[in-house]
């Protein structure tokens, strides 16, 4: 059985754990090709125009699948205790059956730690009915998923490099000899074994933004030319909710916060000369995590840009307003760190940026 994988939204953070259950199970997984122009064509005829750029991209990559027994749609309630995913998350597979061709089944399973690992391990039972696999084979497919994960979420340091771990975890799906984590090549990119350079630049967003090299119009590696790039998930988890302090009221979103926590963490440490918040149009949790984490850059006074992407986004906008950021960042590191990137009066509730 050969199942289709959309390379879009959950791909970019849970795609580890679907790899490595469907791996024990002996189901082969089919991912669909790097988001290219006719991918976002595709994915804009079917969906509304209030839909973000993410879901958009995900209708595109599912009717790139082809030749496939199913396309897999999991709908990912919930990640950790206490915490929800986004709403687009819980919407899928309903709110993307139009996207889906007519003669292709959908498989789905649904994931709510919320409710503790019984209750994973009940709806995932479910899933391998569907699969002709037995209770005892589901759960130890999910042991195996869940320590492929772990591995992937381990390896993430400061030469991670997404695209080879993705392209290392789909190898090994593909091989009939069993292969267990610790035993993945962990080769690093030359990229990013030498990559001093004189200024230090966070890139905060979700990661199917950050890592969606076609939609954000390939900045991350714009960004690997001028300057060392620090991601939010170089943080570990530990460090992300230590930095959670200060709100009036818990973030129950996962990626918020992610974003928020290891932001802040960012901001607080004085090697990090600028910061770029890269978000979408119409991201519902982005309008408040990101006015947050304003109001604590503007504290510190470090230098600060957001990137707003959809449909529409032009390359040239894009590259004239990251080379004005950096010039000023770069120009303020050298001659004027004492003046505040944002002018003495300017108070920290402010909403003007």
């Amino acid at each position: 059985m050969k199942i289709g994988f959309p390379r879009a939204l959950f791909y970019f953070d849970y795609f580890p754990f679907w790899a490595g259950f469907f791996y024990h199970l002996g189901i082969e997984v089919e991912t669909s090709p790097p988001t290219h122009r006719q991918i976002m064509e595709d994915g804009l005829k079917k969906t509304s125009d209030e839909t973000c750029l993410p879901l958009k991209l995900l209708a595109g990559h599912i009717q790139a699948l082809k030749d496939v027994d199913a396309i897999f749609l999991p709908r990912m309630v919930s990640m950790e205790e206490n915490t929800y995913n986004c709403p687009k998350f819980l919407g899928i597979p309903e709110s993307l059956l139009s996207a889906v061709p007519p003669e292709i089944p959908v498989l789905s399973a649904v994931i709510n730690w919320r409710k503790g690992q019984r209750q994973v391990l009940k709806d995932l039972r479910v899933l391998g009915m569907q699969l002709g696999k037995s209770g005892a084979e589901i759960h130890r497919a999910f042991l195996e998923g869940h320590e492929w994960q772990q591995h992937y979420q381990d390896s993430r340091g400061r030469k991670w490099d997404f695209e080879e771990k993705m392209r290392e975890i789909e190898y090994v799906t593909r091989q009939t000899q069993k292969i267990k984590p610790e035993n993945f090549s962990m080769q690093v990119s030359e990229n990013h074994q030498n990559c001093q350079k004189d200024l230090k630049i966070t890139l905060i967003g979700h990661s199917y933004l950050v890592q969606e090299c076609y939609a954000n119009l390939n900045l991350l590696q714009r960004l690997r030319e001028h300057a060392e790039v620090n991601l939010i998930q170089h943080v570990e988890r530990e460090d992300v909710e230590a930095h959670l302090s200060g709100l009036r009221k818990k973030l129950f979103w996962s990626h918020a916060k992610q974003i928020y926590g290891a932001g802040n963490k960012f901001v607080e440490d004085p090697t990090i000369d600028g910061i770029i918040y890269l978000t979408c149009f119409g991201c519902g949790t982005d309008s408040m995590v990101q006015e947050l984490l304003a109001q604590k850059v503007r504290k510190h006074h470090k230098p600060y840009m957001v990137i707003t992407l959809d449909e529409h986004t032009g390359e040239a906008g894009l590259v004239t307003r990251l080379e004005a950021f950096l010039d000023m960042v770069e120009r303020r590191k050298v001659r004027e760190g004492y003046v505040s990137a944002y002018g003495e009066c300017l108070d920290s509730h402010s909403n003007t940026l």
